[in-house]
């Protein structure tokens, strides 16, 4: 299954994603957080949610790595980190994908 947003291509049977034509470079981990993320464009989920899908336990509330992830994933897909478009952290409640950033 394959996933586009404008230059930005998300392949999960090959596990890889692409801006325009160059391959970018993501950790397993990564990836995955990114796939869900895609994959629920235009739907906030919350750390609890993200936690729950990606590692089958419940978030404790102290643990920071998705964060972190974010973090590292947003300039790897051409996402401004000061301003997002297409990944936005909402205080309190999670993270969205924009599906249709400009």
């Amino acid at each position: 299954q394959e996933l586009a947003f404008g230059a930005l291509r998300i392949d999960n049977r090959l596990r890889e994603a692409r801006l325009g034509e160059q391959l970018i470079e993501l950790t397993g981990a990564e990836f995955d957080l990114l796939w869900l993320l895609a994959s629920n464009a235009g739907r906030v989920l919350s750390r609890e949610q993200i936690f729950t899908a990606l590692r089958g336990v419940g978030y404790d509330g102290q643990d920071r790595s998705i964060d972190v992830r974010i973090s590292k994933i947003r300039p790897k897909i051409g996402d401004d980190p000061i301003h997002p478009r297409l990944i936005k952290t909402l205080r309190s409640k999670g993270y969205l994908f924009v599906g249709d950033a400009p």
